[in-house]
């Protein structure tokens, strides 16, 4: 018999939620198959059968389990499944009544009842009420109430019309609810409106804590003239194959790479009672969703030139956004950028991601008057901010880092040159 264990999908994870069981028990799987939808600390990933058997389900979903208890059985047809061993803080086993998460609860009216648990049933959920019930997986359900999508709109890409998470996700793209509309009248003059945190806002919000009150952070901001990588900028996507779509961050990210490269004490991590210098350059960039923030990491930024770097960072973005990152996009960073100059911000300081030494902030490109050779002419600019862990860099390190940052954007034909290999 085989043991399915709650897996370790991340660096910092220490339990993960089976939100959506793919298999029941009693089904046949093969190596390979996909047993089930499992939520880490950053994200959802599909767990993976690693034999070949008959399935035995040991946790309901929606329990969170510490890495490495046991969640299944895989054994052969007529063997009787493990019993779970109990653990401190360990779900409760299959029989036992189960408790939904405080993240469910939003979505606890429209799932079927706790006696459909493992049935069809529980594909099922009703849009509103007097409405004919309609297909929808677990996590749609949930998605739905949480971004406000009605279920009855929606047309199912799954079986059998079944609605998943992705066609919650494309609604919600293209239609933005109105959260005036969506609120109940207000009771006695009260205008507070309770929402439940998902898991990812909880881990997120624990996490910005324990960083911004144990890490001593200190800030560094310089102003980037930006009128050449602009031009290179444009002058590549016009030009060059694979370059359509080549933005401004990726630029700032080979350029971030590149002064690493100069600077290695800032490719660091604090560990506790000793600093580890980071070997390979892995960038790190945050990316928003609906319902939280994740930071999938782009690998050996400093071998890869700008095409690559373009194309890698938007496939591991599109992932990220529809819910879909490997494990493996998410672990391994050792710097951090992040970007809101797209929603027009020019200035603004990040919170380190720990245990990195380091996270760049990065602003709006604005026109304005800059001063050059004496004349007021008009000019391109752009702010970088650096959020620094005074544990393990000083204000000379982090200085000398951003201004090598900020020469390579205003001297950007080094960014376009091939890099340099091992």
């Amino acid at each position: 018999m085989s043991d399915v264990n709650m897996p370790k999908l991340s660096d910092t994870m220490e339990e993960g939620t089976v939100i959506d069981w793919k298999k029941k028990t009693g089904d046949v799987v093969k190596k390979g198959d996909v047993l089930a939808e499992v939520e880490s600390d950053k994200a959802s990933f599909e767990l993976e059968a690693d034999a070949d058997g008959v399935l035995s389900i040991v946790v309901d979903a929606g329990n969170p389990v510490p890495v490495g208890d046991l969640i299944a059985n895989i054994g052969k047809k007529g063997e009787a499944p493990k019993p779970k061993s109990a653990s401190p803080g360990s779900a409760p086993p299959k029989s036992a009544p189960v408790e939904p998460r405080p993240e469910a609860t939003a979505a606890a009216a429209p799932v079927a009842g706790p006696a459909e648990t493992h049935s069809k049933a529980s594909d099922h959920v009703p849009a509103r009420e007097g409405d004919a019930r309609i297909k929808a997986s677990p996590i749609a359900a949930r998605l739905a109430a949480e971004l406000g999508v009605d279920l009855a709109e929606l047309k199912g890409s799954g079986p059998e019309g079944r609605i998943v998470k992705e066609d919650v996700l494309a609604a919600s793209s293209q239609k933005v609810p109105s959260r005036t509309a969506q609120r109940p009248p207000a009771r006695g003059g009260s205008e507070v409106e309770r929402e439940e945190l998902t898991r990812m806002q909880t881990i997120v919000a624990r996490r910005m804590v324990e960083s911004k009150t144990t890490v001593p952070h200190f800030y560094l901001t310089t102003e980037v003239r930006m009128d050449q990588a602009v031009s290179v900028q444009r002058q590549l996507r016009e030009t060059v194959a694979g370059a359509e779509k080549l933005t401004i961050s990726d630029l700032v990210m080979r350029a971030s790479a590149l002064a690493l490269r100069k600077y290695p004490e800032v490719n660091s991590s604090w560990a506790g009672d000793h600093i580890e210098l980071k070997r390979s350059i892995n960038i790190g960039f945050a990316v928003a969703q609906p319902k939280g923030l994740v930071v999938p990491v782009l690998r050996d930024v400093d071998l890869k030139d700008l095409v690559q770097i373009s194309n890698e960072s938007r496939q591991l973005i599109e992932r990220a956004r529809a819910g879909k990152p490997s494990p493996q996009d998410l672990e391994g960073g050792t710097f951090s950028l992040s970007n809101l100059g797209m929603f027009g911000i020019t200035e603004f300081s990040a919170v380190v991601n720990m245990p990195e030494a380091a996270i760049l902030a990065v602003g709006a490109i604005t026109e304005r008057p800059v001063v050059e050779a004496g004349q007021v002419v008009p000019g391109k600019t752009m702010n970088l901010t650096l959020s620094v862990d005074h544990r393990v860099l000083y204000g000379a390190n982090g200085a000398q880092f951003l201004a090598e940052v900020r020469r390579l954007l205003e001297n950007p034909v080094s960014l376009v040159l091939q890099p340099e290999q091992g």
